[in-house]
């Protein structure tokens, strides 16, 4: 007996020596509660750990014993706790991160062994990137959060900001590890289906449900657009990754090595598969590059996993910190396709007494289909949202969901839906929203613009005006638009009054009516400044140059026939009023006259390739192009009937582009062709526009002078160049300024036929002297030369401009400085 239960003790001992111990939990960010993924945890003291899954998750089973464990990961302060003597037990760690800092690079014998690496995955892309599959399509759920933080003790004290979170004190607060609120103010979730051709390259997006709760958010259906999966995407197969509008070089791009130091840390273990696992860092730390980790296949070289941050120190304005982390997986015929993202921006406090943002998107893509490529015309809108995308309910999103919601999103939920209810938040937001946009919604109407409220000049004196626009609400059918406006001094009512039918919102088809009477500028119509509204709403103050009456009616038809085409139409009458002391010659009798009508009918063409569109209530909104050219085409005929005065003909081709120049920087150029055949008055000639002002304007010709010259046919490029941190990141001193070059090169070539001149006489009827129009020589081109520097206390920008040519013309100024107020990152 005595030796039976000595052998049961021994076994018994035996077995406790031997039991499996199970320990679980999750990592997150102290900062932000976001999980952090790829991070390594240990049992101190052995060999036995595991690695989190993407969602911050770690689970170690072992029959080792050890009294603590801890995390480490790359940009954090390495954390360990005490384990206790239970068989199962769950910790979880909190990490703080650590201040990024540039080490010492320590050069041996020998090359880098990480560079070969990352040679082979640079000779592999062509092979795992996924533009090479012809055709493929996802099954996409997409959540989006954005906080506020860094709350100063400051703004905490203001009168709107206490009525706030005395209100809030009722319900859960949201913390950091330091105990700092964060007040979430935006969320949204979507599901979509995601489409990808190659041949050409065309993306699609179709919201089969969005949910979005927002402070301000009034409408959801422009934000469920944008917040899709379609405009968070990040391909670091690309050389370059364009992140809120700014290209950022891959870790795996072309000319890696001229950006880029590595270390090859370890290799481990991803689901079964053998990866290197290699620690990035910048060359130059105000690049616009990233630091972090980086995970590649040791056998196929493929990358597996990304985990990279764009530190602070780069040249960037407000960005803290831009953080993507991604797993990839490959498809049946090898390239690669993210399967999670989860991107953070963390914008700072612009001044002591604002607050920062915090801003987080995660997408997860399942259902991966490799599919025959969709007809071109199925990728005519970019965006589409179903018929009954606001209908999921919560049990709805509860199955549907391919992540759960942890407790932490639930209660920013709350807040949220909370946040917007209270009236002084809702009056903060619309007022930003009005001011931003021109309009204040009220029930079904937009009331505004609000730049056309107020104005004084010297033709109208004061002037005061209202208007407004139907929205949604009203219809999405039917678009009423109305403006009035009066001038104190010359007495007269000006109106616009237009009624649009849309008669096709996927194919985008509408017809419209339009009425005008309203007060322009020769060479400052309001027509072609549409899209520069600052310096519009600038020219119409203080003394006009040119003014005259124009009442015209206009009739208008626009169709997208297919992906990027856009035909328009139209008829016009004009009648001309002058304000100023104006004549020309008739034609035919020799006469002076004053004034003149035009009839004309019109059609155009747009096509951009890649152009992404989206439909902002009852308007196309244009994101601009990615890589291909917008081009514009259009043909004017003006007609001697319906009471015109003129025959004649206009023939123009506009071209824009967005060029990405890799390490050199970004250009814009803008090319424009014109002729004009008849004979007609300057008025209706190409008045080319100067800048005598002393703000630059890339609308303009900025050493020109106001009407100096006209052209019946002309060419005219301008060429901007953005450096970014280009040279001067390279320049000790001056790259802690985060100064960034910028160049302006403006070329134009033009002339005017004899009948147009000898239309125009240089007296009146009683022989006084009249202002006509500077024309240019046919062989000496208009030129001039800018440089500047942007990014000046992150908010202005300075233009230096060299006047090449035409330097004896009257009030010619060869040199001229600009300055410019802008917000860009």
């Amino acid at each position: 007996m005595t030796r039976f239960l000595f052998c049961f003790l021994v076994c018994l001992i035996s077995f406790e020596s031997f039991a499996q111990t199970v320990i679980y939990g999750k990592v997150t960010d102290a900062e932000t509660g976001d999980p952090i993924p790829f991070a390594s945890v240990l049992l101190k003291g052995t060999t036995v750990g595991n690695s989190t899954d993407f969602e911050g998750n770690f689970r170690i089973e072992t029959t080792a014993r050890a009294d603590s464990i801890l995390v480490t990961y790359l940009g954090y302060i390495t954390q360990t706790k005490a384990l206790s003597d239970q068989t199962e037990q769950q910790i979880n760690f909190q990490l703080r991160p650590a201040d990024f800092e540039m080490e010492a690079f320590v050069f041996e014998a020998g090359e880098n062994p990480a560079f070969e690496i990352i040679r082979r995955a640079v000779a592999k892309k062509k092979e795992f990137d996924k533009r090479n599959l012809e055709a493929y399509e996802t099954k996409n759920y997409t959540k989006i959060e954005i906080d506020i933080d860094q709350v100063s003790e400051s703004f905490t004290q203001r009168k709107a900001v206490q009525k706030v979170t005395n209100i809030l004190d009722s319900i859960k607060q949201l913390t950091n590890d330091e105990g700092e609120k964060i007040l979430p103010i935006f969320f949204s979730e979507t599901l979509s289906k995601f489409y990808f051709r190659a041949n050409p390259e065309l993306k699609k997006e179709i919201v089969e449900k969005s949910k979005v709760t927002g402070v301000g958010i009034t409408d959801g259906s422009t934000t469920s657009q944008i917040t899709g999966s379609a405009f968070q995407e990040y391909n670091f197969y690309k050389n370059w990754l364009n992140i809120l509008e700014k290209e950022f070089v891959s870790p795996i791009a072309d000319g890696w090595k001229g950006f880029y130091d590595y270390d090859l840390l370890d290799s481990v273990l991803i689901e079964g598969d053998s990866a290197y696992l290699l620690k990035i860092y910048p060359l130059r730390e105000q690049d616009l590059a990233f630091t972090g980790s980086i995970w590649i296949n040791t056998k196929t070289y493929a990358l597996e996993q990304v985990d990279l941050t764009i530190p602070k120190e780069a040249n960037l304005n407000f960005i803290e910190r831009i953080k993507i982390q991604q797993v990839l997986e490959p498809t049946s015929q090898g390239p690669l396709i993210p399967v999670k993202t989860r991107v953070q921006i963390k914008i700072g406090q612009v001044t002591p007494n604002t607050a920062g943002l915090l801003a987080k998107f995660y997408t997860s893509a399942d259902s991966i289909r490799l599919t025959d490529p969709q007809p071109t015309s199925f990728f005519n809108q970019a965006v589409v949202l179903r018929p009954d995308y606001t209908t999921g309910d919560e049990d709805f999103w509860r199955a549907n969901r391919q992540d759960p919601l942890t407790s932490e999103e639930l209660a920013v939920l709350q807040m949220v839906d909370t946040l917007r209810k209270i009236p002084v938040i809702r009056f903060y937001s619309e007022g930003l929203k009005f001011f931003a946009t021109g309009y204040l919604p009220v029930g079904k109407l937009d009331l505004g613009p609000w730049p056309g409220f107020f104005n004084y000049n010297d033709v109208e004196g004061v002037r005061l005006g209202m208007g407004f626009r139907t929205n949604l609400k009203f219809s999405n059918k039917w678009l009423l638009e109305g403006y009035a406006a009066y001038g104190f001094k010359d007495g007269r009512i000006k109106y616009t009054g237009s009624i649009t039918r849309i008669l096709d919102r996927n194919r985008w088809t509408t017809l419209s009516l339009t009425s005008q009477r309203e007060i322009d500028q020769v060479g400052l119509e309001i027509e072609s400044l549409a899209g520069n509204s600052i310096f519009l709403a600038a020219s119409r103050f203080g003394t006009l140059r040119r003014p005259y009456l124009t009442t015209n009616h206009r009739l208008e038809f626009q169709r997208e026939f297919f992906k990027g085409f856009l035909f328009s139409g139209g008829l016009r009458t004009s009648q001309f009023d002058p304000l100023y002391d104006f004549f020309y010659l008739e034609k035919d009798t020799g006469e002076y006259r004053s004034e003149f009508q035009t009839t004309e009918a019109r059609v155009g063409v747009r096509y951009g390739r890649d152009e992404i569109i989206i439909i902002n209530d009852n308007e196309r909104v244009s994101f601009g192009p990615s890589r291909w050219p917008i081009f514009e085409l259009n043909y004017t005929k003006g007609f001697q009937w319906l009471d015109g005065d003129f025959d004649y003909s206009k023939l123009s081709l506009y071209v824009y582009q967005r060029l990405n120049l890799g390490m050199l920087g970004v250009s814009r150029y803008e090319a424009e062709a014109r002729k004009i055949f008849g004979e007609v008055p300057y008025p209706l000639l190409r008045n080319h526009l100067g800048n005598e002002t002393l703000f630059y304007t890339n609308a303009a010709f900025n050493t020109m002078n106001f009407n100096e010259f006209a052209s019946d046919q002309y060419f005219s490029l301008r060429y901007r160049h953005f450096f970014e941190g280009f040279l001067l990141n390279k320049i000790p001193l001056i790259k802690k300024l985060k100064w960034r070059g910028v160049a302006n090169a403006n070329i134009l070539f033009g002339s005017v036929r004899d009948a147009n001149s000898t239309n125009a006489p240089t007296e009146d009827p009683e022989g006084n002297p009249l202002e006509t129009f500077g024309r240019l020589d046919p062989t000496k081109p208009y030129l001039e030369l800018g440089y500047g520097i942007e990014n000046i206390f992150k908010f202005f920008r300075v233009d230096f401009f060299h006047r090449m040519t035409y330097l004896d013309n009257p009030g010619a100024k060869p040199f001229g400085v600009k300055i410019s107020a802008q917000i860009i990152l």
